[in-house]
This record gives C-alpha cells, sequence and structure tokens, in this order.
C-alpha cells in the first residue's frame, strides 16, 4: 500500500527563522519579501515535494505569486524540482550536501545541480 504524504501545515517562520531566511536570500542577490520567505521555509518543513497549488493552498498566496517564489528558488539554487507521474511538477527545498530523495517514497529528486 502507498501513502500518499500530507503537506506540513504551515507555521510562519519564528523571528530568528525569518532572519535566517532572509540572509540566505540576500546572499543569492534575492529579496526577502514575505511571500519568498514564507514558501522558502514552506520547502523546509514539507516531508516531500510539493506542488506549487500546496504552496499556494497552504501559504493563503495567489498562485501566480507562489509559482513566482518557486521559480526564483529554484533557479538560485535554493530549490529542486522533481516531476511525478502526469508531469506534474513538485518542488522540494534543495541542499547540496543532503541525499536529495523522498522521505516518504524514496524517489531520487532532479538533482540537475548537484
Amino acid at each position: 500500500m502507498h501513502v500518499t504524504p500530507t503537506p506540513a501545515a504551515f507555521t510562519s517562520p519564528t523571528d530568528d527563522e525569518r532572519i535566517q531566511l532572509a540572509t540566505l536570500l540576500n546572499t543569492v542577490d534575492l529579496r526577502a519579501t514575505t511571500p519568498r520567505i514564507n514558501v522558502l521555509h514552506f520547502l523546509n518543513i514539507a516531508d516531500a515535494p510539493v506542488t506549487a497549488v500546496t504552496v499556494s493552498h497552504c501559504l493563503d498566496l495567489p498562485l501566480s505569486t507562489a509559482y513566482r517564489a518557486l521559480t526564483a528558488l529554484e533557479v538560485n539554487n535554493l530549490a529542486g524540482v522533481t516531476f511525478g507521474r502526469s508531469e506534474v511538477t513538485r518542488w522540494f527545498r534543495f541542499l547540496p550536501n543532503k541525499p536529495q530523495h523522498c522521505q516518504s517514497c524514496g524517489q531520487s529528486f532532479y538533482t540537475e545541480y548537484a
């Protein structure tokens, strides 16, 4: 039986986490906007890759904003993408020194950045 992971419940980052995330965004020359900080935080706490629709729903963001934030993070190597069945795009937090696979199903993520 295959268990589909449920997205992590979103809780806003603490002040210390927000500072760390803003610093990380600034180091790759991205403005530390609230949507980018929240999306990056959500990717950090998610157990499995998530779709833009999930990000939009859980963070209460317009879908276009979720896509823009995810794409900016991907372009700057802070997030990666994987393509599941039916060509569904899912994003995950890319960490260069961490194994890039789903903790739930064991699927290896798309790791062109490694």
